[in-house]
């Protein structure tokens, strides 16, 4: 797979739990995470190329909330090791400002 992104990934360190808005499924948590993008880490394959309209809940109050909403897509996935769960790569398409924000302070502090 040739490395596209532009932007140093940050892992996360605590848990941030995503959820579809459209659907309310847990999607999974988020491993490393950057203001364009995320990697996801999930139970289930997540669907290819499909927009998501997405909500992050912090483990934390950050800049007064406790969770933010993104719209992504979803460009590539794979099969962890142990074959019990799978990596996604997302691509923001519609950020938020106060979405940026949080991500922001968030990759600033790790």
């Amino acid at each position: 797979m040739t490395e596209r992104r532009r932007l140093e990934r940050h892992q996360v360190s605590s848990s941030l739990e995503v959820f579809d808005l459209d659907t309310g499924d847990h999607l999974g948590r988020i491993v490393d995470l950057h203001v364009e993008g995320l990697m996801l880490l999930s139970d289930r394959p997540v669907d290819l190329f499909r927009s998501f309209a997405l909500q992050v809940n912090l483990p934390m109050t950050l800049n007064g909330v406790r969770e933010f909403l993104l719209d992504a897509e979803s460009l590539w996935n794979r099969e962890s090791i142990n074959g019990k769960q799978y990596w996604t790569g997302m691509h923001f398409t519609n950020l938020p400002e106060a979405s940026r924000l949080c991500i922001e302070r968030m990759v600033a502090s790790v």
